[in-house]
């Protein structure tokens, strides 16, 4: 919503003051939603006051409408405001055909209105990668929406949910079905999407093929996270936002994935439960600022699994923690443990995390 601010000066006459209004003038608006970035609102005279607002989420063996509605009141029973969930992949019943699973999410509205009603936002996992079991997938990939392999044939690729392809963003008629593909979830008045990195795998063509020729990677992911982002507007207003990768690393090399338009809201990556994972993670805010990409975080206290009862100690937990209270976007989720009152006995963690 933009502003209109009554500037007042006043200007001596006759030795004397007298006030002037000058006509009201009209701010832009701001190019995406406050709870893009909620965390610690500090000297905030709002209703967020002195309220640590974080997104939390599970990973996908565990995520289901009844964990996740628990998991969420649980953080606002400690007294942790809660200002999104990101609902991981495994919601659908194939990837990624946005069709409720209906033994996890048995009643999507239900959930939708839960959320909404505690005054948090929800999103969720999808990419752009149809898999070759999704019930989708026989008609995109017959219809020719699908990238292909520099001879025209299909092109499948293997990624950490299956085998499949990518969608054709250079086909308007492919961008037109995707869209009816997605209106089976945003019909149930979601927020947005998790947007994940599934872009990079057309580097594994030589010379991958669109409708209008080859097409690069950047050009895809410009079109990926852009069509997820501009749709998503259009359907369900300027409120909703993705959340996606702004500079991620492959070991010493770094992908910036996301146009700078559309990532309001991101993390830089899945990393180790470890203090190496949290330098990996820094090295990647790093990255992410230099090629002036704005507002994201990472998963506290590490993705993947680590060893021990909890996948990661204590100390790193709260280390990480603090961190996240100083980015952007608090974000905390991934495998194992990240709840902060599991962490001991005498509620430190707890203390320090709500602090």
């Amino acid at each position: 919503m933009s502003l209109i601010l009554p500037l007042v000066v006043f200007i001596t006459v006759t030795g004397a003051y007298s006030e002037y209004v000058v006509p009201p003038t009209r701010l832009r608006p701001a190019p995406y939603p406050e709870w893009a970035h909620y965390h610690w609102l500090a000297n905030c005279h709002c209703s967020f006051s002195k309220l640590l607002l974080c997104r939390v989420w599970l990973s996908n063996d565990r995520a289901s409408q009844a964990s996740m509605t628990q998991y969420a009141q649980q953080y606002l029973d400690h007294g942790i405001k809660v200002g999104a969930v990101d609902i991981d992949s495994g919601w659908s019943t194939g990837f990624n055909n946005f069709i409720f699973d209906a033994e996890k999410y048995p009643n999507a509205t239900t959930m939708v209105d839960f959320f909404h009603s505690k005054d948090i936002k929800i999103i969720l996992w999808a990419t752009s990668m149809i898999d070759t079991d999704s019930t989708n997938y026989d008609e995109a990939n017959s219809k020719g929406y699908l990238i292909r392999d520099v001879l025209g044939k299909e092109a499948v690729f293997s990624w950490w949910h299956g085998k499949g392809g990518l969608l054709d963003y250079t086909n308007p008629d492919a961008v037109d079905w995707w869209h009816h593909q997605m209106d089976k979830a945003l019909v149930y008045g979601i927020d947005g999407w998790k947007c994940d990195g599934t872009d990079p795998y057309i580097l594994e063509l030589i010379l991958p093929l669109g409708k209008r020729g080859i097409v690069t990677r950047k050009q895809y992911s410009d079109a990926y996270y852009g069509d997820f982002f501009n749709y998503t507007r259009k359907q369900r207003g300027n409120e909703t936002l993705i959340m996606s990768r702004p500079a991620d690393g492959f070991g010493p090399i770094f992908l910036d994935f996301s146009p700078h338009y559309v990532m309001y809201s991101g993390w830089v990556g899945d990393d180790d439960p470890t203090f190496d994972g949290l330098e990996s993670a820094l090295k990647s805010y790093l990255q992410s600022a230099w090629a002036n990409f704005a507002n994201f975080g990472s998963d506290i206290g590490g993705y993947r699994s680590g060893s021990g009862s909890l996948g990661r100690t204590k100390e790193l937990f709260i280390r990480w923690a603090q961190l996240g209270a100083f980015s952007p976007l608090m974000e905390n989720g991934g495998n194992m443990e990240h709840r902060p009152w599991k962490f001991d006995t005498t509620n430190q963690t707890l203390d320090i995390y709500r602090k």
